[in-house]
C-alpha cells in the first residue's frame, strides 16, 4: 500500500514493526516462562525420585501407601515391581524405553500431566517413574493474557504515535506554510524557533537563516535596480538630446561626427557602470568561499602597476614599494584584481602631478598587510566614514577633470569584507590619504 502522506508512511511502519516486535516478545515470553515452569516441575519431580530412590537404599521395605502428592512406579527388569495405591500411568514401557527421562502431557487447555523417570542400577537395575497429574499450566493462562493485551496495546501504541507524528510534524507544516507564503514582496514569514536544540528546531533555523539570505538579495537585487536607474538617467538623458538636436535639422559632417562621438562615450560609460555594478552583486559570503584559489599577491600587484605605466608617466607621478614580500593568499582573484586596480588607480586620478605613491605589501605575523600612500587630495575627516558608500563622491572630486561613478571605494569595502578583511582609511590634509587593507 503506497501512502502520499508522511504522516501515514510513518504510522504504517511504526504499527508494522511494533506488532512484530510485540509478536516476537509475546512468543519469547511464552516459551522461556513455559520452560521455566517445565523446569521447576522436572526439578521437584526429581527431588522426589531421589528421595524414594534413598528410602529404598537403606531399606528394601519401602512403604509407597504413605506417599499421596503424586504417583510413584518401581520398575525392575521392565516390570513394574511396585506402584502407590492409585497408580494410573498406562503404557509404562513407551516411556522407558525413551532416550528422555522428563515428559508433559496436555490434559486440557490449562493442566497437564508431568513424568519424570530416574534409571538406577542399586540395589538392583531398574528404575523410579514419578507421575504427577493435573499440575496448572500457567504458561497457557499468560498465552491469553497476551493474546487479550496485546490487541489494546497496539492500539493504544496507535494513538500514542498518531498524537506524537502530529507534534513532530507540526512545525513542518507551518514551515511548508510560511515557504507556500514567500514571494518577492513577503519574507516576512520567519518562524519562532523552538527551545529544544533538536533537528527541528535545527531546519527551523536554517528555514530563518535562508529567508534573511534571500530578502538580503532581493535588497542587492533591487539597489541595483535603483542604483542603475539612478546612473544611467543622466548619460541617457545627454544621449537623448544630442540626438534630437542632430535631427532637428540638416547639420555637416563634422557636427554629426561630434554627436556620435559623444553618444559613443556616454555608452561606453554605461557599460562601466553596468559592469561595475555587476561587480558589486556577484559574490556575497554565501559563495565566495567556492571561488577562492591560490593567489599570488605580489605577483597580481607588479602586473597591475605595470598596466598603469602610462598614466603615472602623464603626470609624472613616482611609485614606490616600500616593504615588499612575496605572499600568497586563498582568494578570490578577480577581487583582488579589483581591490588593487581601483585603489591604485584612484591614488593616480587623485593625485598631483610630481607626486609619490608608495606602496607595501608584507606578511606580519598572520596577518597580510597591503598600504598605499599618495601625495594627492586629502579626504575631508567628516567624509572618510561616506567614501566607500555607493556613488558618493566628496566636494573636491566632482568635477569633470575626474571621471568616476562614486562605486571604486564600495567596491574595495565590499570585496575587502567578503575575505573577511579591514579597510583603514586616514587622510590628512597636504600630506594624502594612506590606504590600509588587513587580510
Amino acid at each position: 500500500m503506497k501512502f502520499k502522506s508522511l504522516k501515514y508512511k510513518v504510522l504504517f511502519w511504526f504499527i508494522g514493526i511494533t506488532s512484530i516486535l510485540l509478536f516476537l516478545f509475546s512468543f519469547l515470553l511464552y516459551y522461556f516462562l513455559e520452560e521455566s515452569l517445565n523446569l521447576k516441575i522436572q526439578t521437584n519431580l526429581y527431588h522426589n525420585a531421589v528421595y524414594v530412590h534413598e528410602k529404598m537404599l537403606k531399606s528394601n521395605q519401602i512403604d509407597l501407601s504413605k506417599i499421596n502428592d503424586y504417583e510413584v512406579a518401581i520398575v525392575y527388569n521392565n516390570h513394574i515391581t511396585k506402584t502407590t495405591t492409585h497408580f494410573t500411568l498406562k503404557n509404562i514401557n513407551h516411556y522407558l524405553q525413551s532416550d528422555e527421562i522428563f515428559f508433559v502431557k496436555e490434559i486440557d487447555e490449562y493442566n497437564v500431566n508431568a513424568i519424570y523417570i530416574l534409571k538406577f542400577t542399586k540395589p538392583y537395575k531398574g528404575a523410579i517413574v514419578i507421575y504427577k497429574k493435573g499440575l496448572s499450566n500457567k504458561a497457557e493462562d499468560l498465552e491469553d493474557i497476551l493474546l487479550f493485551l496485546n490487541p489494546i496495546l497496539l492500539v493504544l501504541l496507535l494513538l500514542i504515535g498518531n498524537r506524537l507524528i502530529d507534534k513532530i510534524l507540526n512545525p513542518i507544516k507551518s514551515l511548508t506554510q510560511s515557504a507556500k507564503n514567500i514571494s518577492v514582496d513577503n519574507f516576512s514569514h520567519t518562524l519562532e524557533i523552538p527551545t529544544s536544540n533538536n533537528e527541528i528546531a535545527q531546519l527551523i533555523k536554517t528555514f530563518n537563516e535562508m529567508i534573511i539570505r534571500l530578502q538580503n538579495q532581493v535588497d542587492i537585487i533591487e539597489n541595483f535596480n535603483n542604483d542603475l536607474a539612478h546612473e544611467l538617467k543622466t548619460p541617457l538623458t545627454v544621449m537623448q538630446g544630442e540626438l534630437e538636436l542632430a535631427l532637428k535639422k540638416q547639420r555637416d559632417e563634422k557636427y554629426y561626427k561630434e554627436t556620435i562621438q559623444k553618444v559613443l562615450e556616454k555608452t561606453y560609460e554605461i557599460k562601466e557602470l553596468t559592469q561595475t555594478l555587476l561587480l558589486l552583486t556577484k559574490y556575497s559570503k554565501h559563495n565566495i568561499k567556492d571561488t577562492f584559489e591560490k593567489c599570488y599577491l605580489d605577483s597580481i600587484l607588479l602586473t597591475i602597476c605595470e598596466n598603469y605605466k602610462q598614466q603615472l608617466e602623464k603626470k609624472n607621478i613616482t611609485l614606490k614599494f616600500d616593504k615588499f614580500e612575496s605572499i600568497s593568499f586563498m582568494a578570490n582573484k578577480t577581487l583582488i584584481i579589483s581591490i588593487f586596480s581601483n585603489l591604485i588607480d584612484n591614488a593616480i586620478k587623485y593625485s598631483t602631478s610630481n607626486t609619490t605613491i608608495t606602496i607595501s605589501l608584507y606578511k606580519q605575523n598572520t596577518k597580510i598587510h597591503y598600504i598605499i600612500k599618495d601625495e594627492g587630495i586629502s579626504i575631508p575627516t567628516a567624509e572618510i566614514n561616506k567614501v566607500t558608500n555607493r556613488f558618493y563622491r566628496i566636494d573636491k572630486s566632482r568635477n569633470k577633470s575626474i571621471k568616476g561613478f562614486g562605486l571604486g571605494l564600495s567596491i574595495v569595502k565590499n570585496s575587502v569584507e567578503l575575505h573577511n578583511g579591514i579597510l583603514h582609511i586616514t587622510s590628512q590634509k597636504n600630506i594624502g590619504t594612506t590606504i590600509e587593507i588587513i587580510f
